[in-house]
């Protein structure tokens, strides 16, 4: 049951994994990354360093003064970079558009590139902040310009089930991207046939509205009908699967098979459930079971459903931060 991927367009913070470029002079250090950057398409950009900063440098913070607009400037001194980093990113922005990125890993809490949980002071020196949930000057740019495409940081995604979503999106993305390119209703429908119980898992409703499309009641053309497809398909990847959404799919793949499972195989299986029900076993583990009858009854249909390996093994791993990012 070996699927072949189709290499996701990814930006990644050039820090991380790429450059000695942080205000240290230092880069970090990555396994996740690592990982990725092998079966990706890396764009990378520092943008502080873009815009003349060099590398050790003094740090930048996110300043919002009473009765004054957010700017950058430089933590000390107060050297104002807002324009630099305003226009640089802007520019820059502009040109992602032509890459057709599927995924951003950005450096979190970074004045720049941060998207989630960066500082702003109320001054430079010693002043406390104001704010610790706000985006950078160019993570916020990322984020107006590419409201649909999945975006993350290095520290979100050590944590294992942020990752597990993040890569499913990612990859599926890919090679919604792939076919999108050909504009081909047969390998539409063959992409939305394979992935049905990976979507049910997020959404059945809109997995339905899905098929509706690819149906094609309304005789829309070929472009018509992809547009309005990724439309619900980047609607869909957005939500997290539910437990309860779990145990349906789950539930759905186990009646392939029993009428063929002996006693003790059944037993065997809801054990497992159960299991995975009180938090002793992860979803992948329900899924292997079943994935091992997908084998032994040669059932075809299951055998092409990317449930089973939404992306590749060699990103498949157990490794938790632990932390709830």
């Amino acid at each position: 049951m070996n699927r072949e991927f189709i290499r996701p367009n990814v930006f990644i913070s050039a820090c991380i994994e790429f450059e000695s470029c942080r205000f240290d002079g230092t880069m970090i250090s990555d396994e996740f990354i690592k990982r990725l950057s092998e079966l990706v398409n890396v764009t990378r950009v520092c943008p502080e360093m873009m815009i003349g900063l060099g590398a050790p440098r003094e740090s930048v913070r996110l300043v919002e003064r009473k009765g004054e607009t957010l700017k950058l400037l430089e933590s000390k001194t107060g050297k104002d970079y807002t324009d630099e980093m305003m226009t640089f990113s802007a520019k820059y922005v502009e040109r992602l558009k032509d890459k057709d990125i599927d995924g951003f890993i950005l450096k979190a809490k970074s004045p720049t590139c941060g998207v989630r949980t960066v500082k702003i002071y109320f001054d430079t020196g010693k002043s406390h902040a104001k704010s610790t949930k706000n985006a950078g000057m160019f993570g916020k740019m990322i984020l107006d310009t590419f409201p649909n495409v999945p975006v993350e940081t290095e520290r979100r995604i050590s944590n294992f089930a942020i990752r597990d979503r993040f890569f499913i999106e990612l990859f599926t993305l890919a090679k919604y991207r792939d076919i999108k390119s050909r504009l081909k209703m047969k390998e539409l429908v063959q992409f939305h046939t394979n992935n049905k119980y990976m979507f049910m898992g997020y959404n059945q409703t809109t997995l339905k509205t899905m098929g509706n499309i690819v149906a094609n009641h309304n005789h829309h053309t070929a472009l018509e009908v992809f547009d309005e497809y990724e439309i619900q398909l980047r609607k869909l990847l957005s939500k997290e699967q539910s437990t309860k959404k779990r145990i349906n799919v789950l539930t759905h793949i186990y009646g392939y098979f029993k009428e063929s499972l002996s006693v003790g195989e059944k037993e065997y299986y809801f054990a497992n459930l159960d299991d995975y029900l009180n938090g002793k076993k992860p979803y992948s583990s329900i899924l292997s079971l079943l994935e091992s009858w997908v084998i032994r009854f040669d059932q075809t249909y299951l055998k092409n459903q990317t449930i089973f390996y939404p992306y590749p093994k060699e990103l498949i791993t157990m490794l938790d931060s632990g932390k709830s990012l």
